[in-house]
């Protein structure tokens, strides 16, 4: 008999990755669905409605590709990895650089959509680009990523786009209206555009950085996105602010420097709309709203998006100027 944790089915993703960072997900036996709800199966008991039944033994391959490192390093090397298309990119601590070569084959040999494997230097400068450097395949970082329906094409060593916020994407793909303006202050390779232009609003897409504005119109083209949807300016959010209208919605996707741009983004927001404003947030620090832009605008929903670092989160705050009760979840 093995424990699971009995969710309602639209919280399984949520749950899954909540026991995946406490790695008390048991990868060994697959999740079972039963009358509305998924038991996902424990390694230890956790939080929660917990369902003692007998598991249904896992017959695949485990994906875990620490399973396939020499013992003395299985515990230090990272289990958590992005992936852009088929580049893996991943964080290594100084002393397992001497390992590199065995940890990235080890990532090719456990996924076999990976053909590249990236060291990932941190994200620099004001176009928040990665510094990356090849350590398995071609040395080549474009590539092709699919999401929520959506191909992205791009070169990751170029233009930001974070794979980590795929359910945050469809998270506000879901919320906005077709008929809604939106502003992407800090757009990238505008993920967060491309789907919202499809749905039917009208976009308006801002980035400094010209490789930005290269790869947007290359993704808005890919998806079949009208150009009566959208319009990308290549400028600092703050040149072009004056000239902007109100908007129903502005995505401030810039979480290491957010900040200093809220007060003056927020005067562009019409009467009810929304600022989905993301923030890298220290461990018991409290973010007030009000304390940044008084009491016309309230924290109508807050998030965990994902862990930044063993001390942050990175969290999503909805200011809205209309009053609503904070709710909080995690993911």
């Amino acid at each position: 008999m093995i424990k699971h944790l009995r969710v309602p089915e639209n919280k399984a993703q949520e749950a899954k990755s909540f026991l995946e960072k406490l790695q008390a997900l048991n990868d060994s036996f697959l999740p079972i669905k039963k009358e509305g709800h998924i038991l996902w199966p424990l390694n230890f008991e956790v939080d929660g409605e917990i369902v003692e039944c007998e598991g249904i033994k896992a017959t695949r391959i485990s994906r875990d590709y620490r399973l396939r490192l020499p013992s003395e390093i299985q515990n230090l090397a990272p289990r958590a990895f992005d992936i852009f298309g088929d580049i893996a990119i991943v964080k290594l601590p100084e002393e397992l650089m001497e390992y590199s070569e065995t940890i990235s084959q080890a990532l090719l040999d456990s996924h076999k959509n990976i053909s590249k494997v990236a060291l990932d230097l941190g994200v620099k400068g004001d176009y928040r680009i990665r510094r990356l450097e090849m350590l398995k395949g071609k040395s080549d970082f474009v590539s092709s990523h699919r999401e929520n329906g959506f191909e992205f094409t791009l070169d990751i060593s170029k233009v930001y786009f974070s794979p980590r916020l795929a359910m945050e994407r469809k998270r506000i793909y879901d919320i906005t209206k077709s008929e809604e303006t939106v502003l992407d202050a800090f757009a990238g390779a505008s993920p967060f555009s491309v789907g919202l232009a499809a749905k039917g609003c009208k976009v308006t897409a801002v980035d400094s950085n010209p490789a930005a504005e290269q790869w947007s119109h290359n993704n808005f083209k890919l998806n079949n996105v009208s150009k009566l949807n959208y319009n990308f300016f290549c400028s600092k959010i703050e040149d072009i602010l004056p000239d902007l209208p109100l908007f129903d919605k502005i995505i401030m996707n810039n979480p290491t420097n957010s900040l200093p741009y809220l007060q003056e983004l927020s005067k562009k927001l019409k009467s009810g709309g929304l600022i989905h404003f993301y923030k890298i947030v220290e461990k018991d620090e409290f973010f007030n709203v009000e304390e940044h832009l008084g009491p016309d605008f309230t924290c109508a929903f807050e998030r965990q998006v994902h862990p930044y670092s063993p001390q942050s989160s990175l969290m999503v705050f909805d200011i809205s100027k209309s009053d609503s009760n904070v709710q909080k979840t995690n993911q």
